[in-house]
């Protein structure tokens, strides 16, 4: 699979609301579909490896997307705006237009948290499965006091400052910082690009997308239907603790798979990518029933 070319298409969808919705999708789109979504405050451009790895785009057609309020994919600036259903038109408007069929979903930090939205408000086959990558698994307040370290808490006052330019720099470094094992031994490229795409998600909008209205019913529905989940962990998570999740994970859901890798990093997809992608396309190979 060395050397082989792919096409890459990078378009935006139209949601509900009107808000456009950047993605970008890589492989052959008649494989079945891996559908990934970013953390706060980044983009899918941190996917980048990820959606390039020939052990994934042997078998899955690849496809990321920005969430509304990030990126490339545009800003509403109420919290009408970051309403449920509309972060899952959002995911609808991308499965629909790439054409995708029941695609696993798969979501890293805050970004784990638009499965609650598919499954509450999107048909039961809207997704066959969910990937948690060091989760936040779904917004609200006492699971986010129970899953959030105070080391990643304690920097959002600089994230959300808007007459502070040098502290809010230096926040969104050290935010950066935070999602590795070894921040110094991250290419420059990586940390700049991922740095600079941070700088997208406006200050004002931060508190909207981390504390909107989230009813977690339609996940619990779906786990106990017996929805696949496959919860990646990293042991030494600097950003999110991942002993509350594996409670709600084993709780809720009745085909749960649970990893932790145990010197694991908040971008655990990045740091132990080898580990990650070996995971990820095992539980796909099962959820897709393909055996090789």
């Amino acid at each position: 699979m060395t050397g082989t070319l792919y096409n890459v298409t990078q378009t935006v969808f139209s949601s509900t609301d009107g808000t456009l919705v950047y993605a970008e999708a890589i492989g052959n789109k008649h494989l079945p579909a891996l559908v990934f979504v970013h953390g706060l405050a980044l983009t899918a451009l941190v996917w980048a490896q990820i959606l390039r790895d020939p052990r994934l785009l042997q078998f899955f057609y690849l496809v990321a997307y920005d969430m509304r309020g990030h990126g490339r994919s545009g800003k509403p600036a109420t919290i009408d705006g970051h309403s449920s259903k509309l972060y899952a038109d959002d995911f609808a408007a991308v499965s629909n237009g790439f054409g995708l069929n029941s695609p696993l979903f798969i979501g890293w930090s805050l970004g784990s948290t638009i499965a609650a939205d598919i499954t509450l408000h999107l048909p039961p086959d809207a997704i066959s499965g969910i990937v948690w990558t060091t989760p936040m698994p779904y917004i609200d307040p006492d699971v986010i006091a129970a899953v959030a370290r105070p080391e990643v808490q304690g920097l959002f006052p600089g994230l959300m400052t808007t007459d502070n330019v040098t502290l809010s720099v230096e926040t969104k470094h050290a935010f950066v910082d935070t999602l590795f094992n070894d921040p110094p031994s991250v290419p420059w490229d990586i940390k700049w690009s991922w740095v600079g795409s941070s700088t997208l998600l406006k200050p004002e909008h931060l508190s909207i997308v981390t504390s909107r209205p989230q009813d977690p019913a339609g996940l619990f529905k779906a786990g106990a239907r017996g929805l696949p989940l496959l919860l990646l962990s990293g042991g030494q998570d600097k950003q999110l603790r991942w002993e509350p999740v594996w409670d709600i994970a084993r709780k809720y859901f009745k085909d749960s798979s649970v990893v932790l890798i145990p010197k694991g990093s908040h971008a655990l997809f990045y740091d132990f990518k080898d580990e990650y992608v070996n995971e990820l396309a095992k539980f796909a190979k099962r959820v897709f029933r393909i055996r090789k």
